[in-house]
């Protein structure tokens, strides 16, 4: 095998580390605009970078989804045996599953809002539309509230064991998976 047959495709790569980056970006935000003493004011913007980081988000996904169907990816190493291959590819459906769940949810649940405020992206260069059929309706909001916190939890868990997987390999088996998802080796 070539050393670029043995990590991801460059843009997968990008976009796998600027999704994570963002993840921690949008668990702190979505944590801090519903719990934190601030003001309506600093909240709503809050509330608008969150939403509007989640539509980039949902974009960035589609296209590692689309990159990821297109593209090579490396071989899981030998030295794994089925049940772990198995293992991996099933966590990281689900991760995908969940990624894709996250914005699905909070657009809905913006979508359905008693408030009815836009989504911008970009400050006010586009505004995003609402799920047609949903609006003002509080049924929906609380069903996709729930969906969205409920994959925010399942989600982190599955960040953890996803890195916790890496360093578990690393160390038992002494096995560099990062050098897959990154330039070098």
């Amino acid at each position: 095998m070539t050393p670029s047959s043995q990590r991801y495709h460059s843009l997968s790569i990008v976009l796998h580390w600027s999704i994570a980056l963002a993840l921690l970006f949008m668990f702190a935000s979505g944590l801090f605009m519903v719990n934190a003493d601030i003001s309506k004011a600093d909240q709503y913007r809050l509330f608008q970078i969150h939403k509007a980081s989640g539509v980039v988000m949902l974009w960035a996904l589609i296209l590692r989804i689309v990159t990821r169907v297109f593209t090579h990816a490396p071989a899981l190493p030998d030295s794994l045996n089925p049940q772990q291959v198995f293992k991996a590819k099933l966590g990281h459906i689900f991760l995908y599953v969940a990624l894709v769940t996250m914005p699905l949810s909070g657009w809905l649940m913006v979508s359905a809002s008693p408030f009815g405020l836009p989504t911008f992206v970009f400050v006010d260069w586009i505004k995003w539309p609402h799920i047609p059929g949903v609006a003002r309706n509080k049924t929906i909001e609380t069903l996709a509230n729930n969906v969205h916190w409920i994959t925010a939890t399942v989600l982190g868990t599955l960040i953890a064991g996803h890195v916790g997987a890496f360093f578990w390999h690393k160390k038992k088996h002494n096995i560099n998976l990062i050098s897959r998802m990154w330039w070098n080796k």
